[in-house]
């Protein structure tokens, strides 16, 4: 070692230090950590401890894993299940899931985002009450699908429903059971045990739905495997997730604040409901069953960016609302838009894949009876491309407790998803329901940006840029498709309502 001027000068590194073994090296005159122990402390600190920041990158980590893991075994039993029941089987499936997924969200009614904006939150008697209000509205639920089950068989022609749908209608009398501890952790940013939960309940219910199709190949099967998963859901929920053990409770005061905030949010959710399953279970009158399953199949792929993104931002932007205001700092403005580019660049990049890939993925994933899946599938990723910049924003509005304005919101993309899903069916059948996301998209974001302008949480210059992107990709991946897309369009268009003048339902792409 010698010294030069005022700088201390190192002698060559021994083997241990140069392999990184040595826990400390000498640098002019510095006592520095090895690269690799270096980025040890940096991960630390970045996901390690208590902090916000800390909190919200372990959320993000944990919730993109689970819902990743979740949708690649859904994946696996989506394609074993599509080789044991036929098309026509999988287009029930989808009409059954539709109301499984209608019931589960209105039985809701908003306690959660009550519960996460709340200041009483993690009071004992308010989380009582609102459970006691979550069984009842379970209860009612189910006897409302009993009663709608004659109905709407009749509707879709179809006796199967006549039985299906008080056995599905049970789901939500289940759910209605499950403990607000796991809203209380996700209030907290805690989603770790939640997720592994969810994990091992998802297995349980698709082996179950599996070994049943193996030996009784009907919608029955995936109807007594999602029961078998909810009961094991609530089970776990009270006995693994810390925290207070929920009691029945009416109180007044949290009756009063739930009930507030939720009546908006139970508005929404009917809204929801329709712009989520409306296709679905409007396509369910229009088109064959057969037709249904193929469909089903390439919004059950299409649907894993939005299902990914719409978790983020349920449960890490929500809560960031929450602790941090946009309007109230501009550090606050730019941490939440650093988290938004994040949660909307990975569902670009989804959707760009897909859109680019669909066809030869669907020819390699399934048999020939869903080859009309893949351009579906571009379509459907494309057109759903836009609605990328909007991802998350919503949420502002209840992390503020404006459920007001958040039902709106959701009112109205319900309204114009039923006055597009009619209109685009009838000029060009299925293509049109498929860019309807598009569509809804341009009436939605004035009335959105107009709405969060209260809070001073718009970011048009950042919209503009993501939107300028979309168009690029979207033209380049109408290009590398342009064979298989012009064939499904003329197909669809030749049997659409408004050139064949009737409704009734028929097979257009089943072999």
């Amino acid at each position: 070692m010698r010294i030069h001027g005022r700088i201390l000068i190192t002698p060559p590194a021994s083997l241990d230090e140069r392999r990184g073994d040595a826990p400390w090296r000498w640098v002019y005159g510095a006592k520095v950590r090895p690269l690799r122990e270096r980025r040890r402390v940096h991960s630390r600190k970045l996901f390690g401890g208590g902090g916000l920041r800390a909190l919200a990158l372990r959320g993000t980590a944990i919730t993109l894993g689970g819902t990743a893991s979740q949708q690649m075994l859904r994946l696996l039993s989506n394609l074993i299940l599509t080789r044991l029941l036929f098309p026509e089987a999988f287009g029930m499936m989808a009409l059954v899931q539709s109301f499984t997924a209608g019931l589960q969200m209105f039985s809701d009614l908003g306690l959660r985002p009550s519960i996460i904006q709340s200041k009483r939150g993690e009071d004992p008697d308010f989380l009582n009450t609102a459970w006691t209000i979550q069984i009842i509205r379970g209860v009612a639920l189910w006897l409302f699908a009993c009663l709608l089950a004659w109905p709407l068989a009749r509707f879709y022609g179809e006796e199967q429903i006549l039985w299906l749908l008080p056995v599905v209608g049970l789901n939500a009398l289940i759910t209605g059971f499950y403990s607000t501890k796991g809203i209380v952790a996700n209030r907290k940013l805690l989603l770790g045990r939640q997720t592994v939960i969810a994990l091992v309940c998802q297995v349980i219910g698709l082996t179950a739905m599996i070994a049943m199709a193996l030996t009784w190949p009907s919608v029955w099967s995936l109807v007594l495997g999602g029961l078998v998963s909810s009961l094991i859901g609530v089970w776990a929920n009270h006995r693994f997730i810390p925290g207070m053990s929920n009691r029945l409770r009416w109180e007044p005061t949290a009756v009063r604040e739930l009930i507030g905030f939720g009546r908006f949010i139970f508005l929404s959710t009917m809204a929801t409901y329709v712009v989520a399953q409306g296709d679905r279970l409007f396509l369910g009158r229009t088109i064959s069953l057969a037709d249904l399953g193929i469909y089903n199949v390439a919004f059950f792929l299409g649907a894993f960016p939005g299902m990914l993104a719409g978790m983020v931002a349920n449960q890490i932007l929500f809560p960031l609302y929450r602790q941090l205001p946009p309007g109230a700092d501009r550090r606050n403005f730019a941490k939440i838009r650093k988290a938004r580019d994040l949660v909307t660049s990975g569902q670009m990049v989804l959707y760009t894949i897909l859109g680019l890939a669909a066809v030869p993925l669907v020819h390699l994933m399934y048999d020939d009876r869903y080859a009309a899946a893949g351009p579906m599938l571009v379509v459907l990723a494309l057109a759903q491309l836009p609605g990328t910049v909007l991802i998350g924003s919503s949420r502002l509005l209840l992390a503020v407790g404006d459920s007001r304005r958040f039902s709106r919101l959701e009112i109205y993309r319900g309204f114009f998803t039923l006055a597009f899903m009619v209109g685009a069916f009838w000029l060009w059948g299925i293509f049109g329901v498929l860019v309807m996301p598009a569509l809804l998209f341009l009436v939605t974001y004035p009335l959105q940006q107009s709405y969060l302008a209260r809070y001073d949480a718009t970011d048009i210059p950042r919209d503009a840029a993501f939107l300028a992107l979309s168009a690029l990709i979207i033209a380049a991946a109408v290009w590398f498709n342009w064979d298989s897309l012009a064939e499904f369009y003329q197909t669809s268009r030749m049997l659409a309502p408004s050139v064949t003048g009737s409704w009734e339902p028929k097979d257009i792409f089943a072999r």
